[in-house]
């Protein structure tokens, strides 16, 4: 009997052994929390303004937190399909892309917004199309061949529904009613190509548009309007669903708790603070990416 509880211990203890990686390897706790962010404006500028929130998730985790440069929403995208890349602020239009590829990740907050003379509203901004005053008419008819400037292909507000609202006004692409299309890379360059007349005409976003206006580098009498979409949820912030559950716990004590060492970084982005999402206030974006994976 004392040999059969002996082959029995041994194994158990062989079984354990086996299976001890396994479970480790069931979430994921890494040494350092990598963050992006989709490059909204210059990104040196953008990664300056989030060190609050850098600082506070770094402070509540109890390890380093390395921001990830991103060039583009796609290499944000990709950074979290890859898994180099555990927390990141995505566009309504590139967390239903990544979601569409099989992205293992959970919207979890997004900003609350602070209204202005386009964004009137605190849990939604727009899309809009505008000229500098003066330049043409005040119609969609008349940047028939003119130059336009989107801002990114997965951007939702600076590409993806200014596409799909003037296919449907316009029955044709935006290719072919205007005489060039180039996409400037964030909603400040798609700006500023305009002021420096390089284009026509661009579409950014509202809120974009009122944190130039709040800062004194743009004034609503120096732009037309032309179009404006409905509201759109505003960009989420998602984590990996790899991560170990005490991760996550803190990060969203981060978003939900005590934000006071981030009214700074509010401040700056012109936001007022954070608001619960979940996937669902994104369905009607989620809807025009079917899955691919």
């Amino acid at each position: 009997m004392m040999r059969g509880w002996a082959c029995f211990l041994v194994w158990l203890w062989c079984s354990w052994a086996q299976a001890a990686p396994v479970q480790a390897q069931a979430c994921e706790n890494p040494r350092a929390l990598h963050v992006a962010l989709i490059p909204q404006r210059d990104m040196a500028t953008l990664l300056m303004q989030y060190r609050p929130l850098m600082q506070a998730l770094s402070v509540a985790l109890g390890r380093p937190v390395d921001a990830v440069p991103a060039s583009s929403y796609g290499a944000v995208i990709e950074g979290l399909l890859s898994g180099a890349v555990d927390l990141a602020e995505l566009g309504p239009a590139s967390y239903a892309i990544a979601m569409s590829r099989g992205a293992d990740i959970e919207p979890i907050a997004t900003f609350r917004l602070r209204t202005g003379f386009l964004t009137r509203q605190p849990n939604g901004y727009r899309s809009v199309l505008i000229t500098l005053h003066g330049d043409r008419p005040k119609t969609l008819a008349s940047l028939r061949g003119a130059m336009l400037s989107l801002t990114d292909p997965a951007s939702t507000s600076g590409a993806v529904l200014p596409r799909q609202a003037m296919r449907q006004q316009l029955g044709m692409s935006i290719e072919s009613y205007f005489s060039r299309v180039t996409y400037a890379g964030s909603h400040i360059r798609a700006l500023d190509a305009l002021r420096a007349r390089a284009v026509d005409a661009a579409f950014v976003a509202s809120t974009v548009v009122d944190e130039e206006i709040r800062r004194g580098r743009l004034r609503h009498e120096d732009i037309d309007v032309l179009w404006q979409s409905a509201p759109i949820p505003y960009d989420p912030f998602v984590i990996r669903r790899t991560l170990c559950p005490d991760v996550q716990r803190k990060i969203l004590q981060v978003f939900s708790g005590n934000t006071a060492s981030l009214q700074k970084m509010f401040s700056e982005l012109g936001m007022e603070g954070f608001a619960s999402v979940s996937a669902a206030d994104y369905q009607a974006i989620r809807a025009l990416y079917p899955d691919r994976h």
